[in-house]
C-alpha cells in the first residue's frame, strides 16, 4: 500500500459499515457534500456504491479517490477485501477520534449514519487515519488463530471463576487443600461431591472409592483427598441447595474440559502456522522467548516487510514515551501512549518480565535501567524500555533475517 498524497480535486468517500446497511457520504477537498446514500452489504450493494463513485467522478473530473471507514468489528474487512481487488485505495480511521472530532463539531452527543459517514470523509479530507492493511495468506491465518486462542483463554478463565465460586459456597475451606481445581484429582472430586456437607456423610473410605470412579488422570492424590474430608467434618459450607450448586459446578466442569480440549486444537494450528512463517526461527532464537508470545507479537505485527523503521512497530504497540505535562504539573517523565495494539503490548510485558528472569542480557540492562547515575528508572518504566529494546531487537531479526546475539539486549 503507498502513501497516499492528497492531489487538488480529490474525492472523499467517508463509509459508515454495518452488519446489514452501510452508509456512505462523498465530499470534496472543501467538504462540499456531492452525494450521500446507503446500500447493503453484498454484491449488489458494492456494485451500487461503485457505479455512484465512478459517476462522482467523471461528473466531476476528479485525478484521484479515496475511501475511508472505522475497523467497526468485521464488517470494514468485507468492503475493504473488496476495495483491495477493484485496486480502489481505502484508509482507517480510529472511532475514537471519529467520536471526539463529531462531537468536538456538533458540540453534542447525537450520533447517526450520516453523521458518521461525514466525519470519517472530512477526517480523511485532513489526513487523520492511518495507514493500517488487511492481511493476507499465513499471516491472517495467524492472527485469527491468536484471536481464538486469546477469546478460548478468557473464557476459560471465566468457567474457573464459576467452578471457584460455586465451590465456595458448597466448600469454602477446599483452597487450602487444592490452590487450583483445574487439577485432575480436583476435578474429580468436584464432580462427584463438591459439598462437605454431602461428604461427611461417608466415611473416609467410601469418599476415596467414589471420587476414583470419576478420576481420569494417571495418579489419584489420595493424600489430598484425606485431607479434604477432614476439612469437611468442620466446614461452614451451604447445607441448603446443594444439589442445584453441585449440578452448576458438574457443568461448569465440562464446559471447562470442552474449552480446553478447544484451546489445545487452536495451539496446534496456531503453532504450525507460525513455524511455517520465514520469521519465527529468528524470533524463537531470542533466549527465553516463548513459542506462544512470539506467535503472538508476530501475529499482531503481522507481514514485518510492510513497515520501513522500528519506531513504527514501538507505535503499533502503544510504548512509545509521550509527553504529559499540563503547567507545572506532570504526570510522569517517560508514560506510554497506551494507543496501539493492546494484544501486542501485553505479549512485549510478559515477554520482559520472563526474559529479565532467564535471559542474562536483559537482566543486565535491567538492573542497569536501574541503577545508572543519570535518569535512574523505577521498575515499572525500566520494564516498559525494555519492552521498547525487545520490540526493537525483534525487527532487527526479522528485518536483517539473523539469529539473537545476546549483545543486542546489553545496555549501551
Amino acid at each position: 500500500m503507498q502513501k497516499w498524497v492528497n492531489t487538488k480535486g480529490t474525492l472523499y468517500a467517508g463509509v459508515d459499515v454495518a452488519l446489514e446497511r452501510n452508509y456512505a457520504m462523498v465530499i470534496t477537498e472543501q467538504a462540499q457534500v456531492l452525494a450521500q446514500f446507503g446500500f447493503p452489504n453484498g454484491r449488489d450493494g458494492y456494485d451500487y456504491f461503485y457505479r455512484r463513485l465512478e459517476i462522482l467522478e467523471e461528473q466531476r473530473q476528479a485525478p484521484a479517490l479515496l475511501v475511508g471507514m472505522e475497523p467497526t468489528n468485521y464488517f470494514w474487512k468485507l468492503l475493504a477485501a473488496d476495495l483491495e481487488r477493484r485496486q480502489i485505495p481505502y484508509r482507517l480511521v480510529n472511532p475514537f477520534t471519529v467520536k471526539r472530532h463529531r462531537e468536538g463539531d456538533q458540540l453534542d452527543d447525537s450520533k447517526d449514519d450520516p453523521r458518521d459517514a461525514f466525519t470519517i470523509a472530512d477526517l480523511l479530507r485532513t489526513g487523520k487515519y492511518t495507514e493500517t492493511r488487511l492481511l493476507h495468506g499465513p499471516y491472517a491465518e495467524l492472527r485469527q488463530y491468536v484471536v481464538l486462542h486469546d477469546r478460548l483463554q478468557r473464557d476459560i478463565r471465566r468457567h474457573k471463576n464459576l467452578i471457584r465460586n460455586s465451590v465456595g459456597q458448597l466448600f469454602p475451606e477446599l483452597p487450602r487443600v487444592f490452590k487450583d481445581f483445574s487439577g485432575s484429582t480436583a476435578l474429580a472430586m468436584l464432580r462427584s461431591c463438591a459439598a462437605a456437607a454431602v461428604i461427611r456423610e461417608m466415611s473416609a473410605e467410601q469418599f476415596v472409592r467414589r471420587v476414583r470412579a470419576e478420576f481420569r488422570g494417571q495418579r489419584l492424590q489420595v493424600s489430598q483427598l484425606r485431607r479434604a474430608y477432614d476439612l469437611a467434618a468442620t466446614s461452614v459450607g451451604l447445607q441448603d441447595v446443594i444439589p442445584a450448586l453441585q449440578l452448576g459446578s458438574r457443568l461448569y466442569i465440562g464446559q471447562l474440559e470442552k474449552l480446553e480440549s478447544q484451546a489445545k486444537q487452536v495451539r496446534t494450528a496456531l503453532t504450525d502456522t507460525f513455524l511455517e512463517l520465514p520469521e519465527s526461527p529468528y524470533l524463537l532464537s531470542v533466549n527465553g522467548l516463548g513459542l506462544l508470545t512470539a506467535a503472538t507479537i508476530l501475529a499482531e505485527i503481522g507481514d514485518p516487510r510492510h513497515y520501513r523503521r522500528a519506531a513504527q512497530l514501538v507505535k503499533l504497540a502503544g510504548i512509545q514515551p509521550v509527553p504529559n505535562t499540563s503547567g507545572r504539573k506532570t504526570r510522569s517523565k517517560t508514560p506510554m501512549s497506551h494507543k496501539g495494539r493492546p494484544r501486542l503490548r501485553t505479549a512485549l510485558f510478559f515477554a520482559v518480565m520472563r526474559l529479565v528472569q532467564v535471559n542474562q542480557a536483559f537482566a543486565h540492562t535491567y538492573r542497569y535501567y536501574q541503577q545508572r547515575e543519570k535518569n535512574p528508572l523505577t521498575k515499572m518504566q525500566a520494564l516498559g524500555a525494555l519492552m521498547n529494546k525487545l520490540l526493537r531487537v525483534l525487527w532487527a531479526l526479522m528485518k536483517h533475517q539473523t539469529f539473537y546475539n545476546p549483545s543486542f539486549g546489553l545496555a549501551d
